[in-house]
């Protein structure tokens, strides 16, 4: 090799040494901002999982910023992961509190569906027969209910008779013998003492 051929070649190298080195820590970069993705969505998702439907806000994990209100009764929470760092990755998350019945049979939307959140669970007596918030669907399919829609009263049951023609989702409290008879009927959000685990001993 002659000392052109070597000089070009050095010349080469310094010129495209700063490009290869920044390719070369690309796949780090990458997985350091999804790893901080990841942190972020786990906490945005667990939050509004965990606040779906309940009645009053729990408390905001690190991390994120307080829930901002939207309409209805609906809220959503912004998550951030690596902040001052150039990974920095925010996630943010919608979820629905219950719909409080005003007690005078109209919930705000001209209906009375509401739930009467003095009672979380919506149950209830009258006279000396329960009641509940939801009819208990005609069918159940051998799926869970999402975490975010526990009893699939908020959408999962309507979109999955819509799109597919299904039953009904069947909530935790259904999955065996065991956790139907560690709930509370006064939490059903509609009556299940006839799914076939035998009458709960608290009903």
């Amino acid at each position: 090799m002659n000392i052109m051929s070597s000089l070009v070649g050095i010349t080469v190298m310094g010129i495209s040494m700063p490009m290869v080195a920044q390719m070369s820590i690309q796949p780090f970069m990458a997985q350091k901002r999804a790893d901080n993705l990841g942190v972020a969505e786990a906490q945005a998702v667990g939050y509004a999982a965990a606040n779906e439907g309940s009645t009053t806000l729990t408390a905001t994990p690190d991390g994120c910023d307080d829930p901002i209100e939207l309409a209805n009764g609906a809220y959503s929470i912004t998550c951030t992961e690596g902040e001052d760092t150039p990974y920095v990755q925010t996630v943010t998350r919608s979820f629905r509190l219950q719909v409080c019945d005003d007690n005078d049979g109209n919930n705000g939307h001209g209906n009375s569906g509401g739930f009467d959140c003095s009672n979380p669970g919506g149950g209830g007596y009258a006279g000396n027969e329960r009641v509940f918030a939801n009819a208990t669907p005609g069918s159940f399919e051998p799926h869970q209910c999402p975490s975010d829609d526990p009893w699939g009263v908020q959408y999962t049951n309507d979109q999955w008779a819509e799109q597919w023609g299904w039953g009904a989702c069947l909530p935790g409290v259904l999955w065996n013998k065991r956790t139907y008879l560690d709930s509370n009927p006064d939490d059903w959000l509609y009556d299940i003492s006839e799914y076939g685990f035998g009458t709960h001993p608290d009903y």
